[in-house]
């Protein structure tokens, strides 16, 4: 991560926190979110609320007022930087008076991508790949079909006892994990466009 600053990591890792609020809501876009920060502290955060309205920058401008000119972007994916359902976001920040944008990972879509670029051509310090790994997974499937992968990304649930049975003893229908188990499993259908069951 050359150029990171110390707290790089700790914002982004808040940024990653809120991109996760788009769960479910945003496909077939990203999950995004970004936090401002001006002078070591928050002023602005957002995250892409809903598929077609306002994308996670925008929020977080909005939020961060006038707060947002000199301060630092962190944002999970690459600004947008084409008109679609909405405008670029590469703008939004220029025009908000940003003076550093950091990413978490490049945007793949051919479409949307050179937003970094376009940043730095305007004098934004940009810099890419602070807490990547996490982005990548975070982001998996849109990632996989922004690069043309040529088949859908499949995402295997099991659960199974310590000894790999799907039921208990008596052999009778049973639940074999827990609350938390069953939120994550319902996380997880909830950003799935088909989901297959068999026993």
């Amino acid at each position: 991560m050359p150029g990171a600053i110390p707290d790089d990591v700790r914002f982004m890792r808040r940024a990653l926190e809120l991109a996760q609020r788009g769960a479910g809501r945003v496909w077939p876009n990203p999950k995004v979110g970004c936090v401002l920060v001006q002078d070591g502290e928050i002023a602005g955060e957002g995250w892409h609320q809903e598929y077609g309205g306002p994308h996670a920058e925008v929020h977080a401008l909005a939020a961060a007022g006038a707060r947002a000119r000199g301060a630092t972007a962190y944002v999970t994916l690459e600004p947008c930087n084409h008109h679609g359902k909405t405008g670029p976001c590469t703008e939004a920040l220029l025009a908000a008076g940003v003076a550093r944008v950091v990413c978490a990972t490049r945007d793949p879509n051919a479409a949307a991508a050179g937003g970094l670029e376009r940043l730095a051509a305007d004098g934004v310090r940009v810099e890419s790949g602070v807490c990547e790994a996490d982005a990548r997974v975070q982001n998996a499937p849109f990632l996989h079909v922004a690069r043309g992968g040529p088949l859908p990304f499949v995402t295997l649930k099991l659960a199974v006892s310590i000894d790999g049975a799907i039921a208990g003893p008596s052999r009778k229908r049973a639940w074999l994990t827990g609350p938390e188990s069953q939120a994550a499993v319902h996380a997880l259908r909830a950003e799935a466009d088909a989901v297959a069951v068999g026993l």
